[in-house]
């Protein structure tokens, strides 16, 4: 049987994909849904700003901790009382926004700190219900792609949030959108199940002291760069060829993109282990992007490179979700997974500041994008075959094939 149809007829499978990503909206929504509500009562892009990043940062030094106390305690109490804080603290970011900064800046803390770990979260119950081997494959590619239509649908419903409930109740529409597809994954069975009962004998050491694992960690913020760095290159190109609009639609073909990478690998998952093929799907990705250096070509030749570069990400995420099991003990999936979505997340942000601080230069474009694609190439090294495996460091992914 085809291995996606083996995940998509999985017991618990899509119901857990679907109601993750509705909890991981706020996410995808939070960043536009922020700067709009500050800007629409009177605020300032530098508070803006510097609230978005609180948000985000926050978030990224949350998800390892609270990934920590899923493998100790279990999915469902962590999830739901993340959930429940992570709301309040977009609550005080509607309420306050305007009237009391101070307030606001904690709130973006507290809704980011706490976001719930959907993500680590899933992943880890990936190879507990999905049986190894192409269709445990296809599971993280169809996870990977998921994730990229997180990232259009969230700014969309921005959009039509704002416009139907406006600036502060789209704020509290992210927060509902999170709680309500928190506590729906939380009380799913296998969720219920899965964490500190199972792995009770396992070890506690955090993953981050593993020497193979820090390397993946590494590699994953390399993978995060190039997606920073196109945010601000297509701003730019767009900008210097006088299309409006541009940024909007090429980030929208680097996505679309992406989308094919991911379905194309769920239907036709490699056979080869995950670790075998960290570095050659890194150097490909970091090879999509470099096209997009060539700043004078026609906007229209240059979203069809879009689209291209976009093409290896999923499937290079999808070989770091299979790695992590392969790398890391029973007892620490939940954190380990934490750890790669704040290395992303922070590989992104680095991108962004990088990308910000060379767009003013005659060949922004160019360097940056040439930039971005060099250091995920160097970090791909770190991840070779001869790194991350040995003859006897080819286990079977934790887990049983199904529940």
């Amino acid at each position: 049987m085809n291995p996606l149809r083996v995940v998509l007829g999985t017991p618990s499978a899509v119901y857990l994909l679907a109601s993750s990503l509705v909890g991981r909206l706020p996410s995808a929504m939070a960043a536009l849904a922020i700067v709009q509500l500050v800007r629409l009562q009177g605020g300032d892009y530098a508070l803006a700003g510097t609230m978005t990043a609180v948000y985000i940062v926050a978030g990224a030094v949350g998800q390892p901790v609270l990934g920590r106390v899923v493998d100790r305690v279990g999915q469902t109490v962590v999830l739901v009382v993340a959930a429940v804080v992570s709301s309040l603290g977009f609550a005080a970011v509607a309420v306050f926004a305007a009237d009391a900064p101070v307030l606001a800046l904690v709130g973006a803390i507290l809704a980011g700190l706490f976001t719930p770990p959907l993500e680590p979260s899933l992943r880890s119950l990936w190879p507990r219900i999905v049986p190894e081997g192409r269709p445990l494959k296809a599971a993280f590619s169809l996870d990977a792609g998921a994730q990229e239509l997180i990232f259009i649908i969230g700014p969309l419903l921005t959009v039509l949030g704002i416009s139907a409930f406006g600036a502060t109740g789209n704020v509290l529409f992210a927060a509902a959108l999170g709680l309500v597809g928190t506590i729906a994954f939380a009380l799913n069975r296998v969720s219920r199940t899965a964490g500190a009962a199972e792995t009770s004998d396992a070890p506690r050491l955090s993953p981050i002291r593993g020497a193979r694992f820090r390397r993946l960690v590494a590699f994953t913020f390399g993978v995060g760069i190039p997606v920073g760095v196109l945010t601000i290159s297509v701003t730019v190109f767009g900008e210097r060829h006088g299309v409006e609009g541009f940024a909007g639609w090429a980030l929208a073909a680097n996505a679309f993109g992406a989308l094919v990478g991911a379905t194309t690998l769920a239907l036709r998952p490699f056979r080869r282990a995950p670790q075998r093929l960290l570095a050659v799907c890194g150097l490909l990705l970091a090879a999509g992007y470099l096209p997009l250096a060539l700043a004078d070509l026609p906007p229209a030749v240059w979203l069809a490179l879009a689209v291209a570069a976009g093409f290896m990400l999923p499937p290079s995420l999808a070989q770091i979700f299979e790695s992590v099991a392969h790398v890391t003990g029973r007892g620490s999936l939940t954190e380990a997974n934490a750890w790669v979505v704040s290395a992303m997340s922070v590989g992104v942000a680095a991108g962004t500041l990088g990308g910000g601080l060379v767009a003013g230069l005659d060949f922004a474009v160019p360097v940056m994008v040439v930039g971005g694609s060099v250091a995920t190439a160097l970090l791909a090294m770190l991840v070779l075959p001869s790194r991350m495996t040995t003859a006897s460091q080819l286990p079977a992914p934790v887990g049983s094939a199904a529940v």
